[in-house]
Formats: structure tokens, C-alpha cells, sequence
């Protein structure tokens, strides 16, 4: 047993001491880190779209720019929650055992008197607690599993009063077994899974009291603090012991002084001061000190050496994890009373503790003596006297300041019940224990902001508003005026978002949240001057860490169209440790400015099996930026990787155009157009966009037909820009009339100018040349080709500047005909003119189709540029090479010659499957084709595929002119001939 006396202490103060400095500690913590970062932020981003230029090309003197959307990602701070933990009710309870059985282990240390008071304030905590709310023993009475318990303590407390020969270490493992197994044993039995959080709410009361008691005996601590800092090194020689205590304690109670102001009456001079939560810890600290010099003041009513700094310690752990605990639940109401409590009692005595001092030892103090040795031994006014006048004095303060601790120690108390309803579910219950806490302090953050979350979780968004509202008086948050603006946003209320997000910023001038926020309100109605001010100034009054009001800074110059310069902000070379969303806001700026990133492709973005919104907008910007560049990145093994794996289909449209824009940048034109019409096929059907795409590419390539009908059903789809290039396609069909009420609806349109509309209207209705300007012969054979001589179009090509159009379009026409001798005729007469490589290329091709044996063809092949397509591809056909590989034929999906040329090799080469497939595919892509149309039953009469051969020629009836048709049906008839032959051969054989 004299082991354990020896030994004991060191470890239970090993074991205090640390719980102590760890609630100080979370004390700290929640000072350094207020409210607002403590709820936290969450982010709730939408996406935008800007207007981007896509592709372009000229066509008939008409330069067709193309745009697209590219994505923006805009980010608003939402304010998550109020997130109460029941694990800091569990930590908080871990604590108050330490402290308690610290406390009842040194109460028997003291005299019975004493040892029954200190008893009865533990009673009292056992008391509150409601335990008969565990429904224990109810059988026998309500009360019976409580008296059981304080039965146990009030035995094994006064066992150890009257046993004083028992150590301090063992009655604290006594007490700290005891209340672990009581607590096991209610853990085990216990219905409700929190019934601790109900326990601690309901020992309120008693915890409180111990915490203001424990700060009336800190009030001392820091004037005798001071007395110790400015004597302890005193040896009765020279020094400035009382200018030093004198200066130190001035600067104390004007601390106190200018606290006091702040808190009860709202003056803020912007000093820096020593706030309560500081006050406390410093206090607590010095605390430690001061209790062991009063064991002779308070020796008559202990019986153990040093058993007073025992008692401190446990209190200290008790009353400062109660503080942390009120803290970590965002308790405003009651870090308001304490705070309160530690002003005014650091006040009353602060003042009096001065006088007590001067009375008694200024003259000592002003011989530079240690008087903090002697300052319990006072010569004049004796320190009980003091305490009790100290004490009077707090109470009057109290008194002055209308008891405001003690309404908010109520509302506390209502949000401590609340909180406990609310950790079991019961909402109903919660909301009416936080409503009975506004009675008390109507303003209290906790209650109000509770009781929004609530609502808001309910649907109930003007109840919502009118909480958060309230929650933002007093101290207030960043997330109640952030939540207040959203709620008014999503309402369209922007201008109350406006006032609301202000009266925030006038709170919290240094939030980047509210900032940001503010900036997007401003951009919603159209201020994007303000909206870019306030999203600069949050990001310089975060030192530029600010990625996402970097980001939306970029969006929104993007959505304002401000140009990009040397003035332009917040660009930066890309990287993939930049913010996803910032870089899909750069890529749209560029986009709209048509500039190339530098950046690569940076797979590492989009590694996730599931992309979201951004990671989807990232590779569709990327696609679109790369437009243009000379070596773009391919995209195609990242998109198709992401469309295969069956988890994106949310954002398949996305990921498909981008797919189609991959492929128009690295020119595999054929894979692209079937990327659309998939596009169209999927999402086309509200939306006539990818029909227009379709119709314009059709265009470019002078397939008129197909040109005509997809652009008719985009224009009924609602394009109203597929007009023009619709009524210019119309120009080279059949029907004028048609064509004709096009361009009328084109003109009423006003988007040419005058002279052009007098130009299209005169050579629609007439072939005469009105003058002999260059626009007046173009348009003449353009539109009236058909009707003129071949010398009249050989005469007008030849004062043109844009010859290559109108050599096509006559061209195209004559083959689409199968005037196999005017077609030679028109050629070997241009042969007489200087011919781009482009026209060359047309006359090869006509050759080719129609078997016209041209004198000039040899020569004109080798003149084409063999690193062309079209080069390499007549350089094959009449020469025999093999220079065209699978990337060229990507770009020759509308080249009819290489259609024939492909498909017919396939046949020589038995490749009979491959071929069909091949024909099969093109002629889906045009349909309209009469060429392709050959091909498809060639092809299908060497598989034997009769029937398909006869459901094709009847869908050529409808599809193709009716000179065509006619052709299609006598090959038809032919192809039908040469099979029936082959299948009575075959009989024959086999009979």
C-alpha cells in the first residue's frame, strides 16, 4: 500500500494533465477555425454553354461558319449542413469520466463537511442525467436504476472517506472501472442507440454549474499570474517590480475592458484584444500554479498534502470539455453565456484583486520582493473577504447586464434537446425543443440554422430563408447568408440575392465564398463588369488560391466575350494538377476565341470509369479547341474507350460529338459522318442540329438530293439556319418552282444583302447576262446551267474567279444524267482553259464514271499532287499504284469514282462479303446515289442476295430521278439475267 502512495500520483497526473491540455487544445482548435469553417462548404455546380465556332468552309461565294456549344462549368458555394456528431457527445463523455473520477477520487481527501458538498454536486450531475428514461427496472419504480447507481458512488465515495489510507490512484481506477461498467452495461441493455446524447443533455444544468464555479476560481488566476511574472525573480535588489506589475495589469483590465465592450455593446475599434476562449485556457493554465498556493488558506478543510490541486485538475477536465464539447456543436448560445460569465467575472475581480494587491503589498512589491510567495498572506484585507466582495460585484455586472448568460444557458439547454431528438430521428420533436431555444435568445445561430437545415431537407424553402435569416444576427455564419442568396437564386429572386449576399460581405468582408457567390448572382442578370469585380477581389483576398472563383472568373469572361489579350486574367498553362474545372473553362475561352490550347491531352483527368459532368465537358472542349491545329491530339482511343464500357450513357450525345469532331480533325470524314447520323438517330428527333450538320456536309460535297432532304428536315426541325444553304442546294434539282419559294422565304429572312438578292432573282428567272461583272456570269451558269450551251458555259467559266465551282456543279450534273458525249464535249473544251489540279480532278473522275477514254486524262493524273487524295487515288485507278491507304478513304466517302473503284476490286478479289458490307455502308450515307445504288446490286448479286437486290431497286423508285431509275432497273434486269443463268447452269451441272 506505501508503494502505491509513493507512486500513484504521478500516473493520475500524467493521465489529467493530458486530458486537460487536450480539451485546451480543441479549445484552441475551434478558436483558430470559426463557425463557418467548421460547417464547411460543399459545391453545386451547373453548366452553361457558350456559342463556338466548329468548322467552315466556302461554298458559291458564301462563307458557312459553323458553330457549337462549348461547355462551362459554373461552381456556387453551398453551405452543407449542420453536422452534429454523437461521437463528440461519446468523446465529451469519455472526458467527464476522467474528470469526475479524478474530482471524487480527491473529495476524499478533503473533511466530511466539504466531502459531502463536493459529493452532492456529483449527486446532482447523477441526478439530471434522467436515467429512468432507460426504462431500467421501471417495474419496480421510474427512479430505481438511478438510486441504484448514486447507491454505488455515495458507498464506494464514503468508503473511501473514511479509508484514507487508500491511494489516490486506486480510488481513481476504482471510480474510472465503475462508471466504464455502468456505461458498458446501459450500452448493452439501452433501447436507443444515443441515449448518451440525451444523458448529457439533460445533465446540463449541474455541468454548467461546476463550469461557472470553475471560472469564478480562474478570475484569480490571471492577477496573481501577473504578481508571479513580475516578482518571482525579485531578490530584494535594484528592478521595476511595481512599474512592471503596474503596466501588466493596466493592459489586463483595458483588455477586459475593451472585451467587455465588444461583447455586451457592440464596439469594435479593429484592436487586437485577448478574447474570452483565450482568457480561459491562459487561466486554466496559471490555474494549475495558483491552487497549490492556497493550501493554507483552505487547509482547514483538507486532510491530504496537496489533495486541492487534485480537485482543480478534475474540475478543469470537466468544466473545459464542456466548453470544447458546446463548441464542437456549434452551441452559440452557450459559448455566449460562458463568454459572458469569464468578462464579467474576470471584471469584478480583475478590479478588486488590484486594490487587494496595492492594499497589501505595494510596498513590498516597490522593495522588488517575491511577494507571490506571500500573496495568500495578506497584511492588511484578508483574501476571503476579498473573494466574497469580488463575488458581490460579479453578480452586480451580471445583474446590469440583465442576466443575458442566463437566457442563453436556456436556449443552450433547448438546443442540447433538440440535438438529441434529432440524433433519433425525430425531426418533429427536434424542431419544436429548437423553437422553445429562440424563445430564450431568438437570434442563436444553432436553433435557427438547425431548424433551416430541417426545413430545407423538407421541401419548405420559404421557412428555410426565414431561419437562415435569423441565423445570421449575432456572431452569425458565412453559410446562413450563402444559403439565404441560393434559396432566393433558384427562386429568381436575384436581387434579393444580391442584398443578402451583401449583408454577408458586410459581416465577413474577407470571404471568398460570399465573393464568388455574389459574382454569380451579378452574371445572372447580365452585370458582368460587377460579377468579374467581385470574383477578382475573392481571389486577391485569398492570395490567388482560389481555383474556383479562377474558374468561374474564366467562364464568365468566356459568357461576356471579353476579348483575349494581354490584360486578360487568370489564364495559365494547363497541367494536370490544374483545377478539371478550370481547365474546362480556359478550353471554352479559347474555343470562343478560336485560339489553340498548348497543353496536351491529359488522360490522367478522365481516368475514371464514369466520368461526370466536368470530365465529359473536358474532352468535348479539348475536341473542339484542337480544330485547326496541325498535328491534333487523337481523342479516339479515350471517347471510344468511354462509350464501350456501357457506365456513360447519361452523357453519350457528349461523347459522341466529340467522337464526330475527333474525326473531323484528323480528317476520317467517313467515320465522323456516322457519327452524326447515330447523333441523329439517338437525340435528333426534338432537335434538328445534327440533320443540319448532315445537310451543310452534303452541301460542301454537292450531293444536292441528299442536301435538300436532310436540310428540309432540319428546317422543319426548327433550324431556321438551314434556309440558305437549302435553297441553294435546290438551285441544281429539277424543281424550280420548289427553289423558288425557298429563296422567297430566304429574302424575307434579310441576311443577303440587296445586290445579291437582285442577282439570285434575276437568274432565277431568267438566263440572260444583265452585265458583264464576274458575280453576273457566276451566278448566270450556276443557277441556269442546264439551260445554257456548252460554249456559252465554257465562255462564262473562263470570266469567273471561281471556276472549280461551276466546273463541278455542270459536271455532276452531266453524270447524274449519263450524257456520256456532252460530258466529253464540256471537258475537252475546258481542256483549253488553265485548270486547277481541283478541276482536274472532276474531269478525271467523270471519265472514270462514264468510260470516256479522254485524251487529256493520262496527263492530268500525273499533274495531280500525289500527296492528295484525290491524287493518289486516280493514281491508282489508271495506273495501277497502291498509294491510297484506309486514313485517305476517309476522306473520299462522297468520291462516287472511288466508291466504283473500291467495290469493283473487292469483287475481282472474291472479297464478295467485305465489298457488300462496304457498299452497304455508303450507300446508307447516300442514298440518293445512283452509282453507289449499281454498286449495292452488283454486289448483292454476287452473294446471290436477290431479294435485296429487288427491295433496293424499288427504293430507288422513290429516291432517284426518273432517267435513273430507269437505268437501275435495266441493270437490274441485266444482273437478274446473268444470275438466272447461272442458277439453270448450276441445275444443269448438278442433274
Amino acid at each position: 500500500m506505501d508503494f502505491w502512495i509513493k507512486k500513484s500520483s504521478p500516473v493520475i497526473k500524467s493521465i489529467g494533465l493530458t486530458s486537460l491540455l487536450s480539451t485546451l487544445m480543441m479549445l484552441i482548435y475551434y478558436f483558430i477555425n470559426d463557425i463557418s469553417e467548421r460547417i464547411g462548404w460543399s459545391i453545386s455546380g451547373y453548366v452553361d454553354a457558350i456559342k463556338t465556332p466548329l468548322f467552315s468552309f466556302d461554298k458559291w461565294k458564301t462563307a458557312f461558319s459553323i458553330q457549337t456549344d462549348s461547355f462551362l462549368v459554373l461552381e456556387h458555394f453551398v453551405g452543407q449542413n449542420m453536422e452534429l456528431k454523437p461521437e463528440y457527445a461519446l468523446i465529451y463523455g469519455i472526458f467527464l469520466i476522467i474528470g469526475f473520477s479524478i474530482f471524487l477520487s480527491s473529495i476524499s481527501g478533503l473533511t466530511r463537511i466539504w466531502h459531502g458538498i463536493s459529493f452532492g454536486v456529483f449527486a446532482l450531475l447523477i441526478g439530471t442525467l434522467h436515467l429512468e428514461n432507460l426504462q431500467f427496472l421501471a417495474s419496480i419504480h421510474d427512479k430505481a436504476f438511478t438510486g441504484i447507481v448514486l447507491t454505488v458512488y455515495i458507498c464506494i465515495s464514503f468508503y473511501f472517506h473514511f479509508n484514507s489510507k487508500v491511494s489516490l490512484f486506486i480510488r481513481f481506477i476504482t471510480y474510472f472501472s465503475v462508471s466504464s461498467g455502468i456505461i458498458l452495461l446501459i450500452s448493452t441493455f439501452a433501447k436507443d442507440e444515443y441515449w448518451y446524447v440525451e444523458s448529457i443533455s439533460y445533465s446540463f444544468s449541474s455541468l454548467t454549474i461546476i463550469t461557472f464555479l470553475f471560472i469564478l476560481f480562474l478570475a484569480l488566476c490571471i492577477p496573481f499570474g501577473i504578481l508571479y511574472i513580475t516578482t518571482f525573480k525579485n531578490t530584494g535588489q535594484g528592478g521595476d517590480s511595481l512599474k512592471h506589475f503596474y503596466i501588466f495589469y493596466i493592459i489586463y483590465l483595458l483588455n477586459l475592458i475593451y472585451v467587455y465592450l465588444n461583447i455586451f455593446h457592440n464596439i469594435d475599434f479593429g484592436f487586437y484584444y485577448f478574447p474570452p476562449l483565450l482568457l480561459f485556457v491562459v487561466s486554466t493554465l496559471i490555474g494549475l500554479w495558483l491552487i497549490t498556493q492556497q493550501d493554507e488558506i483552505f487547509g482547514s478543510i483538507t486532510r491530504e498534502d496537496s489533495i486541492l490541486f487534485w480537485v482543480y485538475l478534475g474540475g478543469s477536465i470537466v468544466a473545459s470539455s464542456t466548453y470544447a464539447y458546446h463548441l464542437a456543436q456549434f452551441d452559440t448560445a452557450y459559448v455566449m453565456a460562458i463568454e459572458d460569465a469569464i468578462v464579467l467575472c474576470f471584471i469584478g475581480f480583475g478590479f478588486l484583486l488590484l486594490f487587494y494587491i496595492s492594499y497589501n503589498f505595494y510596498d513590498i512589491i516597490k522593495q522588488n520582493l517575491p511577494v507571490y510567495k506571500i500573496a495568500f498572506k495578506p497584511q492588511n484585507i484578508d483574501f476571503l473577504s476579498t473573494w466574497g466582495v469580488g463575488l458581490l460585484i460579479t453578480c452586480g455586472l451580471f445583474y446590469i447586464n440583465n442576466f443575458s448568460a442566463y437566457r442563453s444557458l436556456w436556449a443552450s439547454y433547448y438546443n442540447n434537446l433538440g440535438d438529441a431528438e434529432y440524433f433519433n430521428g425525430n425531426t418533429y420533436l427536434a424542431e419544436e425543443r429548437y423553437g422553445m431555444s429562440k424563445m430564450y435568445s431568438i437570434w442563436n445561430l444553432h436553433s435557427n440554422y438547425m431548424l433551416a437545415n430541417i426545413a430545407q431537407d423538407n421541401k419548405r424553402e420559404d421557412m428555410a430563408r426565414l431561419a437562415y435569416d435569423k441565423s445570421s444576427k449575432n456572431e452569425g455564419s458565412q453559410q446562413s447568408f450563402i444559403q439565404m442568396a441560393l434559396i432566393d437564386f433558384d427562386n429568381k429572386k436575384y436581387l434579393e440575392s444580391i442584398i443578402a449576399l451583401k449583408k454577408g460581405l458586410d459581416k465577413f468582408p474577407d470571404s471568398k465564398e460570399i465573393h464568388n457567390n455574389l459574382g454569380l448572382v451579378f452574371y445572372k442578370i447580365g452585370e458582368v463588369d460587377s460579377a468579374l469585380h467581385y470574383l477578382d477581389k475573392g481571389i486577391q483576398i485569398s492570395n490567388s488560391d482560389a481555383p474556383i472563383l479562377e474558374s468561374n472568373y474564366l467562364a464568365i469572361a468566356a459568357l461576356g466575350k471579353l476579348p483575349i489579350d494581354d490584360d486578360s486574367k487568370y489564364l495559365k498553362e494547363l497541367s494536370e494538377s490544374t483545377d478539371l474545372n478550370q481547365t474546362v473553362n480556359q478550353l471554352a475561352y479559347l474555343n470562343e476565341s478560336e485560339i489553340n490550347s498548348t497543353s496536351p491531352f491529359f488522360n490522367n483527368l478522365v481516368k475514371d470509369s464514369i466520368l461526370n459532368g466536368n470530365q465529359i465537358s473536358y474532352i468535348y472542349n479539348y475536341s473542339i479547341n484542337t480544330i485547326g491545329k496541325e498535328t491534333p491530339y487523337d481523342l479516339d482511343a479515350v471517347i471510344q474507350e468511354k462509350l464501350n464500357s456501357g457506365l456513360n450513357l447519361e452523357n453519350k450525345e457528349q461523347l459522341l460529338f466529340a467522337s464526330f469532331v475527333n474525326h473531323y480533325n484528323q480528317k476520317a470524314f467517313y467515320k465522323g459522318r456516322h457519327n452524326l447520323l447515330e447523333l441523329n438517330e439517338r437525340y435528333g428527333r426534338t432537335n434538328g442540329y445534327y440533320l443540319f450538320l448532315l445537310g451543310l456536309d452534303a452541301l460542301k460535297n454537292n450531293q444536292f438530293h441528299l442536301a435538300v432532304d436532310q436540310l428540309n428536315q432540319a428546317f422543319k426541325a426548327g433550324q431556321k439556319a438551314a434556309a440558305y444553304p437549302l435553297a441553294m442546294a435546290s438551285t441544281q434539282l429539277d424543281d424550280r418552282d420548289y427553289s423558288t419559294q425557298l429563296w422567297d422565304f430566304v429574302f424575307r429572312l434579310n441576311i443577303l444583302q440587296s445586290s445579291d438578292v437582285e442577282i439570285i432573282k434575276h437568274y432565277l428567272n431568267s438566263t440572260d447576262l444583265r452585265s458583264n461583272e464576274e458575280n453576273e456570269y457566276y451566278f448566270q451558269v450556276l443557277l441556269n446551267h442546264k439551260d445554257l450551251s456548252t460554249a456559252q458555259k465554257i465562255e462564262e467559266i473562263r470570266s469567273s474567279n471561281h471556276a472549280e465551282d461551276l466546273i463541278d456543279v455542270i459536271i455532276d450534273h452531266y453524270v447524274s444524267l449519263n450524257e456520256k458525249e456532252a460530258t466529253k464535249e464540256f471537258i475537252n473544251q475546258l481542256a483549253g482553259l488553265e485548270l486547277s489540279n481541283e478541276a482536274k480532278a472532276k474531269c478525271i473522275e467523270a471519265d472514270y464514271l462514264l468510260g470516256l477514254n479522254l485524251e487529256n486524262t493520262s496527263l492530268w493524273v500525273d499533274q495531280l499532287d500525289i500527296n492528295n487524295v484525290e491524287g493518289k487515288l486516280y493514281s491508282d485507278i489508271f495506273k495501277g499504284t497502291n498509294f491510297l491507304n484506309q486514313k485517305d478513304q476517309q476522306q473520299l466517302y462522297f468520291n462516287s469514282a472511288f466508291i466504283q473503284y473500291y467495290a469493283d476490286n473487292l469483287l475481282k478479289e472474291e472479297k464478295t462479303e467485305e465489298a457488300f458490307k462496304f457498299v452497304s455502308e455508303h450507300l446508307q450515307l447516300n442514298p440518293y446515289s445512283e452509282i453507289i445504288t449499281n454498286s449495292y446490286l452488283e454486289t448483292c448479286f454476287s452473294l446471290g442476295l436477290k431479294d435485296f437486290a429487288n427491295s433496293k431497286k424499288v427504293e430507288a423508285e422513290y429516291l432517284l430521278s426518273d432517267e435513273a431509275v430507269k437505268r437501275v432497273n435495266q441493270l437490274y434486269a441485266s444482273l437478274l439475267e446473268d444470275y438466272n443463268q447461272k442458277i439453270n447452269q448450276w441445275d444443269t451441272l448438278t442433274e
